[in-house]
């Protein structure tokens, strides 16, 4: 599937390397989630696979970087745009029909996700809560038909029926035949998910495979308690 081999970066002016000797492997089958403490390389890790960044050395054998939807943390929009303009746009970059009104989706698309899609649909952008507006850009921005996604954080500081609804989202993609990848901390969301876990520290890959079984090796079924155990055996 996609791999990347022996990844090098570091900034101009420093001799710290941020990826060192990085390799990992994408499942096509499973949620592939980058885990790691702020700081560890994920957002600079992503921007290497995405071509923001250009790596030292290593291979990177991905899509072309045109064919990749990379959603970074930052994705802004001006407050006075409504639920609607922001479909379209997205529908335009795409080169898709013009959405009149969310009850045309529903014949691909959850009721749920309907009835959400209709409450923001006319709602502004800065009136959304955050939980909102992370999901509709996750929504029409997932419709751009790629063969990789790519989420730095798309859970981050949402509320749990938001978070829900955003990995249901990305399973999708993968019931599709897409690869999907994103980063995350929060572990609690993955205990019933089937994921393929790359812990990043300090810019090396210290394990890469399945969820239960780096529970499993940690000696424990609380994904955080294993996230700390994990850092500090390397710490030592």
């Amino acid at each position: 599937m996609y791999n990347v081999e022996n990844l090098k970066f570091k900034y101009k002016k420093t001799d710290e390397y941020i990826l060192d000797n990085v390799s990992f492997s994408l499942k096509k089958d499973k949620l592939n989630v980058i885990v790691g403490l702020n700081g560890s390389g994920k957002t600079t890790l992503f921007d290497c696979l995405t071509s923001v960044l250009k790596p030292e050395s290593g291979q990177i054998q991905f899509p072309r970087y045109h064919d990749i939807l990379y959603l970074t943390q930052t994705l802004f929009f001006s407050y006075e745009l409504k639920g609607k303009d922001f479909a379209n746009f997205i529908m335009r970059l795409d080169n898709k029909a013009k959405i009149k009104d969310p009850s045309s989706l529903a014949s691909e698309e959850h009721p749920d996700e309907i009835q959400l899609l209709s409450k923001l649909w006319n709602r502004k952008i800065g009136k959304m809560s955050l939980g909102e507006r992370r999901w509709l850009f996750v929504f029409f921005l997932t419709k751009i038909d790629k063969p990789l996604y790519i989420l730095d954080e798309p859970t981050s500081a949402v509320d749990p029926i938001s978070r829900l609804k955003i990995i249901e989202k990305m399973k999708q993609l993968i019931a599709s035949g897409k690869v999907c990848v994103c980063s995350t901390h929060q572990l609690q969301d993955l205990l019933f998910e089937d994921c393929h876990i790359i812990f990043l520290h300090q810019g090396k890959i210290k394990y890469e495979g399945s969820f239960y079984d780096w529970l499993e090796i940690n000696e424990t079924q609380n994904p955080d308690i294993a996230f700390e155990r994990m850092t500090k055996e390397i710490a030592l």
